[in-house]
């Protein structure tokens, strides 16, 4: 493959620049990395590994490298936002910082949320055949390919105001796409750094939250996801700036298309279940019959996340109830 070498770095404030970073695929799309020039420069997220030395040349047009950064924050443990994190601090000789939510710490320092057994038997509850199984598993190790496990040195509380470069902001704890996901809110400016979030272009996922000692889930991503947009509604920022996509000036008008959004997919789910009872897979090739291609282990790991995290809400609300057969999870109307 071709490496990319083509930068994309724009100021959008006095000391503060967008990095766009490429990333494969149609969805997210390129991935934003910011940059807080000033006495001690600070990133908000970092790209892939395999975007690294894209970061870097990025950084050399503005006279920096990774030597003069100091701290890096990490608005979740995905690897595209923490994958070239270890990179940077063995640049910097361990000077840089890096600081993340302490719920996402496993992610980011062993990359995996639970073991792979837990993984699999997560996989086969939801109804996945077992050849899709094996494909998930692949696309796990490919994925893990494109980051570095790299050491949290600081953990960032809700409420807590930290500096980046010559700005202070508050860590806003907002659950949802992962467990640690975390917005920085500028209030004097104010600007929101919401990681994923909140994005224009498409409808964030509220990612599945497994247990290494659970089957199934406890937490509720969706809930959460929810909760958490109702704090950035409470703060009023002016723009957001997130890690994929255009900036966001709308965001209530944002928020209010993921709730009607959000309503379409309970609707759409519940119809599904008024024909009879059915596992998670079933349910999502029902809801998403396109899916296919060279993305398709990809797209059964969001399509499984998305249709489970629905069920959870709807369950809670006791409109649907769930049973096991044959080693399976069923869902079925109450």
């Amino acid at each position: 493959m071709k490496q990319i070498t083509r930068t994309r770095c724009e100021k959008i404030y006095p000391n503060i620049y967008r990095i766009i970073l490429p990333l494969a695929g149609g969805k997210p799309g390129p991935v934003n990395t910011y940059l807080f020039t000033g006495d001690s420069p600070a990133l908000i997220d970092t790209g892939t590994r395999r975007t690294a030395q894209i970061l870097e040349k990025a950084l050399g047009e503005l006279g920096l490298t990774f030597s003069d950064i100091r701290q890096i924050i990490l608005t979740h443990g995905h690897i595209d936002h923490y994958g070239a994190a270890r990179k940077i601090v063995e640049g910097s000789d361990g000077k840089a910082q890096v600081a993340a939510h302490k719920e996402d710490r496993t992610l980011i320092e062993h990359g995996l949320e639970v073991p792979r057994q837990q993984f699999i038997k997560y996989y086969r509850l939801m109804g996945v055949p077992a050849v899709f199984q094996f494909s998930l598993l692949f696309m796990r190790f490919i994925f893990s390919s494109l980051a570095e496990n790299c050491r949290v040195n600081r953990f960032l509380s809700d409420g807590e105001k930290i500096m980046l470069g010559d700005y202070e902001a508050t860590v806003i704890a907002t659950p949802g796409h992962t467990r640690g996901s975390i917005s920085l809110y500028f209030e004097k400016e104010g600007f929101l750094f919401p990681g994923d979030h909140l994005l224009a272009h498409i409808t964030p996922n509220a990612f599945v939250m497994l247990e290494a000692d659970f089957d199934l889930p406890r937490r509720m991503s969706q809930i959460e996801y929810y909760d958490s947009l109702r704090k950035i509604e409470g703060i009023s920022p002016q723009i957001a700036f997130p890690a994929h996509g255009d900036p966001i000036r709308d965001i209530r008008g944002t928020i209010a298309l993921y709730r009607e959004q959000f309503h379409l997919r309970q609707k759409n789910i519940m119809s599904i279940l008024a024909d009879g009872e059915f596992t998670v897979y079933e349910i999502g090739r029902t809801l998403f019959p396109d899916i296919g291609g060279i993305r398709l282990p990809l797209e059964i790991f969001l399509m499984v996340s998305e249709v489970y995290t629905h069920l959870q809400v709807l369950q809670g609300e006791n409109a649907v109830s769930s049973y096991m057969d044959k080693g399976l999870l069923h869902f079925k109307m109450s």
